[in-house]
């Protein structure tokens, strides 16, 4: 039977109840915002180290307030399978026949070392089992809202607006939710099935906990002057960092 009729087509999928839903409070005003811009245009633009715009030819057009949303979710993989694998066994030169729960094996000459020896040759029996083994990976997964995986620690901790849902209402126009399926993104960075799988028994994706994250994020639309090139500088309205998620 091939490996391919025996796999499960869908693993069961079980997610929380709700997601927890929490907005970040602003800590950096608009004006320390603007003096951080200013201090990083130049290098924005740089094409290398040495290769640096004028202060005089780059200008800041806008700065906007927008909320961002990340995702965070506690995962756990199980699956349990079944295996083939192959024992090999070596066995005394004069033995010609090994006979393990009913099944005669017969001992076969296969290439080998003795010692003192640089090539020899050395009879061995070969066990085809099918063995029955629980796989298990827990991990947390952060995905920013087109449904890339970020580095966790680049998301900044912060105090939170006591009723994220009105606060979200208020700034409608400005919040981004969420663009992709959150759910078949989570299922595709977690179902990795181990490569000598040959039948799968149990096959489970579990989301333990989710929380979707709103974080307000200053955007600086900047303009070089002189090539007419414009650049987006992201900074976080929780730390005052310019971002790269």
């Amino acid at each position: 039977m091939s490996t391919s009729t025996l796999r499960k087509e869908e693993p069961t999928l079980k997610r929380p109840l709700k997601s927890l839903v929490q907005v970040h409070k602003i800590s950096k005003d608009y004006e320390t915002i603007k003096n951080i811009i200013e201090k990083n245009m130049i290098k924005a633009f740089s094409k290398m180290y040495f290769i640096k715009p004028k202060a005089n030819e780059i200008e800041c057009e806008s700065v906007t307030l927008c909320y961002d949303s990340f995702l965070i979710a506690n995962t756990k993989y199980h699956v349990e399978y079944y295996q083939n694998k192959k024992y090999n066994i070596n066995v005394d030169d004069n033995i010609t026949e090994v006979i393990i729960f009913n099944h005669s094996l017969e001992p076969k000459a296969v290439n080998g070392k003795k010692p003192g020896i640089l090539k020899g040759t050395k009879n061995e029996i070969v066990i085809e089992t099918k063995e029955r083994v629980t796989h298990e990976i827990i991990k947390q997964l952060a995905f920013n809202r087109k449904g890339r995986i970020i580095d966790r620690e680049k998301l900044p901790s912060a105090k939170s607006e006591p009723e994220p849902a009105k606060f979200l209402d208020s700034y409608d126009a400005n919040v981004r939710h969420p663009e992709v399926s959150m759910w078949k993104i989570i299922k595709k960075a977690v179902l990795k099935r181990p490569p000598n799988v040959t039948q799968v028994i149990n096959e489970i994706i579990e989301v333990t906990e989710q929380n979707l994250i709103y974080t307000p994020i200053y955007e600086a639309r900047c303009r070089n002057l002189k090539s007419w090139e414009i650049k987006i500088i992201p900074v976080s309205g929780v730390t005052g960092k310019i971002l790269s998620l």
